[in-house]
């Protein structure tokens, strides 16, 4: 039976006989079991074609071992909370616990009443399809835990799901990219809600916004030529995420039946009454991640095939960006895992197999570079939006750590319900089984990228050092972000674990500001910042110990050791390192005079040296600051390994000016998103390339996302 035949068979299946004639696979509670005193859970099938190699066995059992912890972990959290985006948590906390015994009481929980059931979903038959973090949940209640609701129940979400996607939920002025699909269907639906979209912009009250929603192409008419309408749009997007994402608001062709447009603004409040959308409207990779895949699984679920065609499109579109610029919350410490789990539900649950097969590339990408910054239990900078929660999430995955991750984070079960394995390569890299040393230069894009130009050129790069024994990463950009952590170091605990050093040229260790400027190479560094009044912090741990000799300070890990000469810095603040064993010791050294501050650093593994005198010895006869000019910003800095960073200040673009042995680093010109430095380096892929390849370890693993949206991959491990 074909793939149109069968989505057609299902949904008629399901109108006339309700919702649990569809169970061709065994309900959840035939779908898990203990075996050699672990519980096991099985996935429901997935295309062989689009599986990746099966595990080595001690690894997958490894998985279930680690698996096995987080399930035990949740046991008794059961109780979903239907408010607003609350059941956030509560939904797969409380999904654990089917696979401990408490099956009826988690089934009762998964269907509790929502709290706006009569209001903001009363339009979607009670149903919360709103919120992005609830989709999530709500996908794989549906799909994985669906043959155990009751029957009524989940002819209600189908019949809701139905209604919610009879029409795009959320339209935009990203439906200009569909303008370029080679599907017609989607080609002829974008065109029409754009042209809605702009009908109804001509008709909206000159103030109605704190922009302009002058027209510069009136009464001209755009046809079907996308380049006229990225011009069109360009207007409006050039005025801030907040002008444009309001003129969506208030130009939505298919406002929410009770709010309707919303009382705005945008930015004041998230929810329906204020944004006026059908689907949640905000927009970073991780929410509309959540909210895309649910509008194609449930489009796909109840047969409508417009609105599931134009989600494909944009999918297509996320996946294929992401093989040729990465993406824009790029390896997120407190977001990429919520972008990754909804993957999980696209590639269990979506019937296309070409749709599976975007969501398989997704899945190995985003683990990929979660891989190259997940360090022994920790998530690493250079990192975009910080806060926390990755290094919970991939743990799963990668485990190398002494213990079992404490706080396990709740999302894991999505993966750990899913088919889904990542290849053995990208294991291998996210527990470091590669050889080493390896030095990678990798771009990052702009934040907002899908945006007219957005994709000309990167905006950040990350240099990333993996020593013997440590892992050093920073950040140059052409600007300045808030939300940025541009450096830290990784070193390895004789337990297994590791320990980190945070540094910035401001209290907040968060953010980097335009006038800082790190350079490295490999396993040396310079950071400079030209101010009047500067003062630099650091975060080190206690259990280090430190000296001072000859004006440089020295610090010993268990495996690591560090030189930081301080440049127009206060040295004596790091005195306090020898004031603590224990916790994060916070240094704060002040400017000492002089226009430029900053220092530079020196890394070594503890194996390539004697012992710690040896290091310091060597480190001193060396004399590696070479050059030093803190008037006009230059240092040359020589390694014990031989290599010579030479290293501006520059007042012009805010990347500093590298040389590498003699050699200039044009960044600029460099627009690799991975890009290997040495032969260990073990990804690699082009700007504008397609190509992710990776060798780590005895594993190797290639994948391409061609033009026209198919995937082709090969795994050897």
């Amino acid at each position: 039976m074909s793939y149109t035949a069968l989505r057609l068979f299902s949904t008629t299946c399901l109108l006339a006989l309700g919702a649990g004639c569809l169970t061709a696979t065994p309900p959840p509670s035939e779908r898990y079991h203990e075996t050699d005193g672990l519980i096991k859970i099985d996935p429901l099938p997935v295309p062989e074609q689009w599986q990746n190699p099966p595990l080595p066995e001690a690894e997958e059992r490894a998985f279930w071992e680690r698996a096995n912890h987080v399930i035990q972990h949740y046991e008794g959290r059961i109780g979903v909370r239907t408010s607003g985006e609350q059941e956030k948590s509560s939904f797969p906390m409380t999904m654990f616990n089917f696979f401990l015994g408490h099956e009826d009481r988690v089934m009762q929980q998964l269907q509790s009443r929502d709290h706006e059931a009569d209001t903001d979903h009363a339009w979607t038959k009670g149903i919360d399809f709103y919120w992005g973090f609830t989709l999530k949940g709500q996908m794989r209640k549906y799909f994985y835990f669906g043959p155990a609701l009751e029957s009524e129940y989940r002819q209600q979400m189908f019949e809701g799901a139905k209604i919610w996607t009879a029409e795009n939920p959320r339209p935009s002025f990203e439906m200009v990219h569909s303008l370029t699909s080679s599907d017609p269907m989607v080609r002829e639906y974008a065109l029409e809600l754009l042209q809605k979209f702009r009908a109804n912009i001509a008709e909206l009250d000159s103030d109605a916004i704190e922009g302009s929603l002058e027209d510069q192409f009136a009464g001209e008419d755009l046809g079907e030529d996308p380049e006229k309408w990225y011009a069109w749009w360009t207007q409006y997007a050039e005025q801030g995420w907040k002008v444009y994402e309001d003129i969506e608001r208030l130009a939505n062709p298919y406002p929410h039946p009770l709010h309707g447009v919303g009382s705005g603004p945008v930015g004041a409040r998230w929810d329906p009454s204020v944004r006026g959308m059908r689907a949640d409207a905000r927009n970073t990779d991780n929410l509309r991640a959540m909210r895309d895949i649910a509008i194609y699984l449930m489009a796909e679920e109840t047969g409508n095939e417009r609105v599931r065609r134009l989600y494909k499109d944009q999918i297509q579109r996320f996946v294929s960006n992401l093989y040729r610029y990465h993406h824009g919350e790029w390896d997120s410490e407190n977001y990429l895992h919520h972008t990754i789990a909804p993957f999980h539900n696209l590639y269990d649950f979506a019937e296309d197999e070409e749709v599976v097969a975007l969501a398989k590339a997704a899945l190995d990408y985003l683990h990929a570079s979660a891989a190259v910054k997940y360090y022994r239990g920790l998530a690493l900078a250079p990192t975009k939006r910080v806060g926390g929660g990755l290094d919970r999430y991939v743990w799963l995955a990668f485990g190398d750590t002494p213990e079992p991750e404490p706080r396990p984070y709740y999302d894991l079960i999505h993966p750990i319900t899913s088919a889904y394995r990542p290849p053995m390569a990208v294991i291998n890299i996210g527990k470091g089984q590669f050889d080493r040393p390896a030095e990678m230069i990798n771009s990052k894009p702009t934040y907002s990228f899908w945006l007219p130009g957005g994709r000309d050129q990167p905006e950040s790069w990350e240099t990333i050092y993996y020593g013997r024994n440590h892992y050093m990463g920073s950040l140059v950009s052409t600007t300045g972000h808030w939300d940025v952590r541009a450096f830290e170091i990784a070193m390895d605990r004789n337990n297994g674990g590791a320990q980190s050093i945070r540094a910035n040229s401001r209290s907040n260790i968060n953010g980097i500001r335009r006038g800082d400027q790190i350079g490295q190479y490999r396993n040396i560094l310079v950071w400079l910042r030209k101010d009047q009044d500067q003062e630099f912090h650091f975060q080190i741990p206690g259990e280090t110990s430190a000296r001072e000799e000859n004006g440089v300070w020295f610090i010993e890990h268990d495996q690591t050791f560090l030189a930081i000469h301080p440049l127009n810095i206060q040295a004596g603040a790091f005195d306090r390192l020898n004031q603590s064993d224990s916790g994060q010791v916070e240094i704060k050294a002040p400017q000492t005079g002089g226009d430029f501050a900053g220092f530079a650093l020196e890394t070594g593994d503890r194996g390539d040296f004697g012992n710690f005198s040896d290091f310091i010895e060597k480190i001193l006869a060396a004399d590696g600051l070479q050059e030093v000019d803190l008037a006009t910003g230059e240092v040359t800095f020589q390694s014990l390994q031989g290599h010579t960073l030479g290293y501006r200040h520059s007042e012009e673009n805010n990347l500093p000016i590298i040389h590498r042995d003699g050699e200039p680093y044009d960044f600029l010109e460099n627009k690799h998103v991975f890009r290997p430095m040495d032969d260990n380096a073990p990804l690699s892929l082009d700007w504008e390339g397609g190509t992710l390849t990776i060798e780590a370890g005895n594993a190797r693993f290639e994948q391409t996302v061609h033009d026209d949206g198919t995937v082709t991959f090969s795994a050897e491990q």
